[in-house]
């Protein structure tokens, strides 16, 4: 649990990095965010959306079930990112550089 504490620390620190101009912000966020802002797993609390619960309302996760935890906007921001779900909602599977998940299915096309 301490690494999932200590990713989850280091994405928030990278995420106001993004927001004050420090660190790149990914190409086609937006249509990312959108995917989010429609999936069954976002929850909505005090304004923000996170992909499931927020990570510190619930730590311990299968993401494919639960979510990430992350906000689903600066989730989407972050180069590199994937979204834990299929376009048929089932777990992503990554392999190299391969990816099942939505976002890298909708950038492919």
């Amino acid at each position: 649990m301490g690494i999932a504490l200590a990713s989850a620390a280091k994405k928030a620190i990278a995420s106001f990095g993004r927001r004050f101009g420090v660190l790149e912000i990914a190409e086609g966020w937006e249509t990312k965010a959108a995917m989010c802002e429609r999936c069954h797993l976002r929850v909505l609390k005090c304004g923000v959306s996170y992909c499931g619960k927020p990570y510190l309302s619930q730590i311990d996760r299968k993401p494919a079930i639960d979510g990430c935890g992350c906000p689903c906007h600066e989730k989407a921001k972050t180069p590199g990112e994937h979204c834990p779900l299929d376009l048929r909602h089932l777990p992503a599977i990554r392999h190299g550089e391969n990816c099942t998940c939505k976002w890298c299915s909708i950038s492919q096309s």
